[in-house]
């Protein structure tokens, strides 16, 4: 393949404003320029970003890249995320930054990442509406449980619970809501 130019962007009005070259919380810029650095560089240290000269374009905060020619790895990572949101096959410090990028799209509102390339079909994001995980990731489910025991004390100043003495002797403190405790 072709030595290709990559776009990195971080599209972030969680401040009240869009964070661009001209105007961008220094731990936001920092945070960005060390996932752009792990995301390209990998696990296999397949590009040296020391020896990669990049350029910080107007609008969002976007990071491009100058033509990289031998990174099959990366490019075959980033194509796969068109595909599928699984991260599973990725290399592992793409995966971790993917992850990152991921969470903070769920907890801050107004964040979105976007990779651009011409050798990718369209624009990789990874934004609020996006699911990329790992399959072995947490799996959470709801579910209930009965305890059988003697009731000691419920209540609690700041935190409802209630402290139960199993059958066995041992005390067991759960934590739960107000009403919960009061139906």
């Amino acid at each position: 393949m072709e030595a290709q130019a990559i776009s990195i962007a971080l599209i972030d009005v969680s401040a009240g404003y869009e964070a661009s070259s001209n105007r961008v919380r220094l731990s936001v810029a920092a945070d960005f320029v060390a996932d752009v650095n792990s995301l390209l560089r990998g696990a296999n240290r397949e590009v040296d970003p020391r020896a990669l000269d990049v350029a910080f374009r107007s609008g969002s905060l976007v990071i491009e890249t100058a033509p990289i020619a031998a990174a099959p790895s990366l490019f075959a990572d980033l194509n796969s995320l068109l595909v599928s949101e699984m991260l599973d096959r990725l290399d592992s410090k793409r995966r971790e930054v993917l992850e990152r990028w991921q969470k903070a799209t769920k907890v801050l509102p107004g964040v979105t990442y976007r990779v651009q390339a011409a050798f990718l079909s369209r624009p990789l994001l990874v934004s609020a509406e996006t699911d990329y995980r790992a399959d072995d990731a947490d799996q959470w489910v709801q579910v209930e449980r009965y305890v059988r025991g003697e009731i000691l004390d419920l209540g609690g100043a700041t935190k409802a619970n209630a402290h139960v003495r199993l059958p066995d002797g041992s005390t067991l403190k759960v934590t739960t809501e107000r009403q919960v405790l009061h139906d």
